[in-house]
């Protein structure tokens, strides 16, 4: 895959992996691949219209499932570059494809999400309103311009 910056619109701030990042083999922790996915993707979920003042009105996100590839490690001193996109939505999910790359480019990481819209009131799954819901169409469309076929997306929204 050439072009990642086409097919993941959303670029994240870099992020250097210190020491206490890596483990006994050397390398970046399992646990901070999954961290550098969740914390870097929070911007994104704030700009299609996860804010404050939506959390207020008494709906969130949470996420339901998860699927982490590692492609290639990353090493202390290394440059994390973050990039995503919303693959795919129904009117209560939302599917977030994310990919962690080298200061290169070069793949290392594939992180897909499921995220299901929540009353918080009731703290089950709710239908998005229609103003999120617009947010989310408008975001997709922009972020599935280009294919990302050679990713092998596992995920799946039902219609």
């Amino acid at each position: 895959m050439s072009d990642f910056k086409n097919i993941f619109p959303y670029v994240a701030p870099k992020v250097v992996v210190s020491n206490d990042m890596c483990d006994q083999n050397g390398h970046m922790n399992v646990a901070y691949y999954l961290q550098a996915f969740d914390e870097n993707s929070r911007d994104l979920f704030e700009k299609i219209g996860f804010d404050k003042d939506y959390l207020q009105m008494g709906y969130s996100c949470f996420a339901v499932e998860d699927s982490l590839r590692y492609v290639n490690e990353f090493l202390e001193g290394d440059e994390i570059r973050s990039m995503f996109r919303i693959h795919d939505f129904n009117d209560k999910l939302i599917h977030i494809v994310g990919v962690l790359l080298d200061k290169d480019y070069k793949l290392s990481a594939i992180s897909e999400t499921l995220v299901v819209h929540v009353n918080m009131q009731h703290r089950k799954a709710s239908h998005m309103p229609e103003s999120l819901l617009k947010k989310v169409t408008e975001v997709h469309q922009h972020h599935t311009k280009h294919p990302v076929d050679d990713l092998d997306i596992r995920l799946k929204i039902r219609k």
